[in-house]
């Protein structure tokens, strides 16, 4: 950062002041006569006003009666030369120093408040008269005929004044000071209702036992004796010493004020102690920064931003030492010339005060920087610094950002490396990106990495904030994850042969930034996708997931249904893993499964679920799919639980279908076996007829389940990934909204499956238990037509006893749907009712007069 343009003082700069020096010449006499007779006739308005007023107030002895005339001719000569030797005063007008002079001179002159105590009720009164305009004009004559030493009434000694009245040479820097004549007036109505006082405390002095008086006003008088008057060039000796923090010999730092203040026993007219008091808030500024510097430029709990700002702050001392090294200088020049302090080259303290006022603004700035950043680090700091920048003025803004372009250098630095090498930087967690290094590589993407919100810069959106985050967890993704060096390697290359490309990260040149962040960006994430779909087969694994544990490889179901059908019928503790591993394998081959990818395959393996009391090995069967890095990314432990539990949903489903076709297939058999039993005969088509009606519920309810809730949540998937994924977060997202979508659709999840999910899975059990009903009255078939074979006849008890059972399994069955239906018809869902329509084709359970139960 170059401050070359923020000069801290004012000192040194020759370039020429609008103000002119006025000093008038006296001419000869000769000169004086001639320039008497030319403006005579262009004055001679001004000529009979001085004429009237040498008549009014001279007052001639009866000697001089005969040189009247010469007389006032030579004096308003004199008068008249002096009026036209400048018209206007050089000093500058300020109505309350010339003021206070003439109050100061009257309580020196006369030693009593009295004459100035009745100044101040006058000059009350002329401050408060709006019509005059001219007030300090007025009180400037007043103040220099006061100074006429008149040995006799009238203006007999002005010939011995004409040089004292002639106008002061001008001084240098005055005209930068602005007049305010209200704030003026104000003050001094102030200052001699202070005097108001002191006059009270004579008047009640008055009142006092005379030894009292004699007390006091001996007291009084040590008092006066003892204090020592200051010049003005002592007090700027001691200044510059305040400057540097370091106690003068008359300005002292005061602790228990914390500020400073001048010894006692020093006597300083009131302006000039006032004029001290703000320039040694320079010294107490200086302390305050000097001291924060001092205090953490080593500490390492303000991080690395943090040593900036003190490093920026150091820098700018620096500057500051070269300022005060200027004036010390020029003091001690004074000192050795004896300059006078009007002199033109002369430092004062008005000029002073002039030539630090820039000084004076930086360290105020400085001073609040400290005390707002105390506590802070990192971002939290940068945001805290960029919030004063929001300021009026340009001279605070520009320092602001100059001083955060110091600061901020850290933090940029900590950018370029996440978002272009993937390194994490950072050891004092300033940075808006934190690692946990406890985390595993194989949860570096859902864990390792976070975002800390308070130490993004506030000039940074947050949308930005989550594009930096997401370019260096993925550089680290693709390195440690993926295994893959290629990105960062292409990276350092392009940065050997353009070393300005990282000169963009830069406080104050935001757009740029973005432009910067978003190209990374985009190129990080489009070699991540490019390598997980090519390298590491994304989208095979996820049509895998789809044809195993969606089901969607019917050949393969089909195969398996029929192969483990008789063992999972057993009981649940007589499986074993290797058995059913093995018949696995024996699927596969048989199936066109067979012709996947071998590694897609090796994946695919048998689990058993925990075993519960009385279950069976369909309740415990599943098949599981085997994932690591870096797929393990968008296969999550959350996703896969989702999919375990789809599976077992569409397994139960397959089961019951399974069941239906199998007892369909049975009894149109039996029909034509049992077709001599003619007490069954009956029994057997209304068995067929039922059967046939759960296989149209369970037919309907699996081509929903496939095409609008399978298919068109995968149709969705696939479009996003291959055309509209941008990054592994939006592919993570979509993933987890299509299982979503297919648990929410599939009853599984949400409010649907509150009430559907129970009394779909009645209906499952409903039809199972009717399969047992079936199973039952085959047996009873069976044995009834054996017996005709030998002539015998079965018991009638039993076959009520069966019929009983078969009715009260269907009239279930019957109420179950019935419930279902008339929850579905209750949602708006076009899907929902459409398979309502296709459960209910023609109304069929319309006609059922049975009263559903309640829910």
């Amino acid at each position: 950062m170059s401050y070359s343009e923020n000069k801290w003082g004012r000192y040194g700069d020759n370039s020429p002041r609008k103000m002119s020096s006025r000093v008038s010449v006296l001419s000869s006499q000769g000169g004086e006569e001639s320039s008497f007779s030319s403006s005579n006739v262009a004055n001679s308005h001004l000529n009979k006003t001085l004429s009237k007023l040498i008549d009014r107030f001279d007052i001639p002895l009866d000697n001089q009666s005969m040189c009247i005339y010469h007389r006032r001719e030579k004096k308003t000569l004199r008068l008249n030369k002096i009026i036209c030797s400048q018209t206007e005063p050089s000093i500058v007008r300020n109505e309350e120093d010339i003021a206070t002079s003439i109050h100061e001179r009257l309580i020196q002159d006369h030693g009593s408040t009295e004459k100035a105590y009745r100044f101040g009720r006058l000059y009350n009164k002329l401050a408060s008269n709006n019509r005059l305009g001219k007030k300090w004009s007025i009180l400037y004559l007043l103040s220099n005929l006061s100074s006429l030493d008149v040995t006799v009434r009238g203006l007999q000694n002005i010939d011995s004044e004409v040089e004292y009245l002639q106008p002061p040479v001008s001084r240098p820097f005055e005209t930068t000071i602005q007049d305010d004549t209200s704030n003026s007036s104000r003050n001094t109505r102030r200052r001699l209702a202070r005097n108001e006082s002191l006059r009270s405390n004579e008047m009640e002095m008055d009142i006092l036992p005379p030894a009292v008086q004699l007390q006091r006003a001996k007291e009084q008088q040590r008092s006066d004796v003892s204090s020592v008057y200051v010049t003005e060039s002592d007090l700027l000796r001691d200044l510059i010493f305040i400057f540097q923090g370091i106690d003068g010999q008359y300005i002292k730092f005061n602790p228990e004020l914390n500020d400073y203040s001048l010894v006692s026993g020093i006597s300083v007219s009131k302006p000039m102690e006032e004029m001290v008091f703000k320039l040694a808030d320079i010294g107490w500024l200086y302390i305050k920064i000097r001291k924060f510097v001092q205090l953490n430029v080593d500490n390492s709990n303000i991080g690395l931003v943090g040593q900036s700002l003190c490093a920026a702050l150091q820098h700018e001392l620096t500057e500051y030492y070269k300022l005060i090294a200027i004036l010390e200088a020029q003091i001690e020049k004074q000192i050795a010339d004896k300059s006078l302090p009007n002199d033109q080259q002369s430092l004062t303290l008005k000029r002073l005060m002039v030539w630090t006022l820039d000084c004076t603004q930086k360290l105020r700035l400085m001073s609040i920087l400290v005390d707002v950043c105390q506590d802070k680090k990192g971002g939290a700091l940068m945001t805290t610094i960029h919030n004063y920048t929001k300021h009026g003025d340009p001279f605070f803004r520009k320092y602001l950002t100059e001083m955060l372009q110091v600061v901020s250098k850290p933090f940029y630095e900590m950018l370029a490396r996440w978002v272009y090498e993937g390194e994490l930087d950072d050891p004092y967690g300033e940075f808006l990106v934190a690692c946990d290094p406890t985390v595993s590589e194989e949860d570096l993407w859902q864990s390792k990495y976070s975002i800390r919100e308070n130490m993004l810069p506030s000039f940074l959106s947050k949308e930005l904030g989550q594009k930096i985050f997401a370019i260096g967890k993925s550089l680290n993704f693709i390195r440690y994850s993926c295994h893959d060096d290629t990105l960062v390697e292409q990276y350092y290359t392009t940065f050997n042969n353009n070393t300005a490309a990282r000169l963009t990260f830069k406080y104050g040149e935001t757009k740029a930034v973005e432009e910067a962040i978003d190209i990374a960006y985009m190129n990080t994430s489009k070699a991540l996708l490019d390598l997980l779909k090519t390298k590491y087969k994304l989208m095979d694994h996820l049509k895998a997931m789809k044809r195993y544990l969606l089901l969607g490889q019917g050949d393969f179901i089909q195969y398996l249904m029929d192969v483990l059908g008789e063992n999972l019928s057993k009981p649940a503790t007589t499986l074993l893993r290797h058995n059913l591993t093995g018949i696995l394998e024996t699927a596969v081959r048989s199936s066109n499964a067979q012709y996947d990818d071998p590694e897609i395959l090796n994946r695919l393996d048998v689990r058993l679920l925990e075993i519960q009391n009385n279950d069976l090995g369909w309740d415990v069967f599943t098949l599981d799919y085997h994932v690591d890095a870096p797929i393990n990314t968008v296969f999550s432990p959350v996703a896969m639980l989702q999919y375990l539990q789809i599976f077992n949903f569409l397994w139960r489903l397959k089961r019951v279908e399974y069941t239906l076709s199998a007892s369909w297939k049975k009894w149109g058999k039996a029909s034509r076996e049992f077709a001599n039993v003619t007490d069954i005969r009956q029994d057997l088509h209304f068995a067929q007829l039922t059967i046939q009606r759960m296989v149209h519920f369970i037919y309907q309810l699996q081509h929903y389940v496939l095409f609008e809730v399978l298919e068109c949540s995968w149709d969705k998937l696939e479009t996003f990934i291959e055309n509209k994924s941008i990054d592994l977060d939006s592919i993570i997202e979509t993933h987890l909204n299509y299982l979503s979508e297919i648990t929410e659709k599939g009853f599984l999840s949400g409010t649907k499956e509150i009430a559907l999910s129970g009394r779909l899975n009645n209906i499952f059990d409903s039809i199972l238990r009717y399969k047992v009903a079936l199973d039952h009255l085959h047996e009873y078939a069976t044995s009834e037509s054996a017996k005709m074979i030998f002539g015998k006849t079965g018991s009638s008890d039993k076959i009520s006893l069966i019929r009983h059972h078969q009715q009260e399994k269907e009239d279930d069955f019957t109420i179950q749907v019935l419930e279902f239906l008339n929850i579905l018809k209750s949602y708006h869902d076009e899907d929902l009712r459409s398979l309502s329509t296709r459960l209910d084709y023609n109304d069929y359970y319309s006609s059922f007069k049975i009263t559903p139960q309640t829910p």
